[in-house]
């Protein structure tokens, strides 16, 4: 076998050194190849590649979001999160982690998209939040338990959102019903400014800005929402959890 590295000895430079070099040369041709490396172990050497420092805002993780909402005790918990779908996942975490506590904790899903709501319930057919406000369902259609948690859960629904927005002022009273039911009612918003959340707060609110990359968009958003009322602000990301549509093997889940 070849050796791992092979090295040209040099020369030597003069006749004095001739035969001193031929003894050396002679003893090394003699000499058991014990420590020839095959080249095969080349390939059994994993280089681990250090990860590149991730930017940060200063977010926190779900536990410690968690933490923050059960220590403070917090009735709402508003979740914006300006990167879309995928950042959604910190609000369905989170929640789940308070109702593990022992917590009632319910989760309203205004996204367009049913982001928050679909890995609950594995689908969005369910009746919600949009069904309610156009009147075409009850309180007791639209709450769901979570497949995963003891978390219950309000989807987007299936009603017309043009319809359902033009009862939009309803989300107050709806708001102030959930809070009387439950110890905490988590609303994820999707992309929404400070503007839009102004109906989903009242006392006892923790608002939290989602996020996955320390980019831009994100560093705009913050810096909008606290200017616009929300100095108080916690960034919040779901980076290094499981994603929240997978169920925990053996886990006793809330629709059991």
């Amino acid at each position: 076998q070849e050796p791992f590295i092979h090295q040209e000895l040099p020369e030597p430079a003069h006749e004095a050194d001739a035969e001193p070099y031929a003894a050396a040369m002679q003893a090394m041709a003699e000499a058991p190849d014990v420590v020839a490396m095959p080249a095969t172990a080349a390939t059994e050497q994993t280089v681990v590649e250090p990860e590149p420092a991730r930017s940060t805002l200063g977010e926190i993780d779900i536990e410690r979001a968690a933490e923050k909402l059960i220590s403070s005790g917090a009735a709402r918990a508003i979740f914006v999160s300006p990167e879309g779908d995928e950042a959604a996942a910190s609000a369905i975490l989170v929640a789940r982690k308070v109702a593990d506590a022992g917590l009632r904790v319910l989760l309203l899903d205004l996204t367009a998209s049913g982001a928050a709501s679909r890995p609950m319930l594995d689908s969005g057919l369910f009746p919600g939040i949009t069904n309610l406000l156009a009147s075409e369902a009850q309180f007791s259609d639209v709450i769901h338990a979570d497949l995963y948690s003891d978390c219950h859960v309000i989807p987007v629904g299936t009603a017309d959102p043009v319809r359902a927005m033009r009862a939009a002022d309803r989300l107050p009273i709806i708001m102030q019903s959930l809070t009387t039911a439950y110890d905490l009612v988590v609303v994820e918003c999707g992309p929404a400014d400070a503007q839009g959340i102004g109906r989903l707060t009242g006392d006892a609110t923790e608002v939290f800005l989602s996020m996955l990359e320390a980019d831009d968009e994100v560093t705009q958003a913050a810096v909008k929402l606290i200017e616009n009322g929300y100095p108080d602000l916690t960034l919040v990301t779901p980076l290094g959890h499981e994603p929240p549509g997978n169920p925990v093997p053996g886990r006793r889940t809330a629709a059991a």
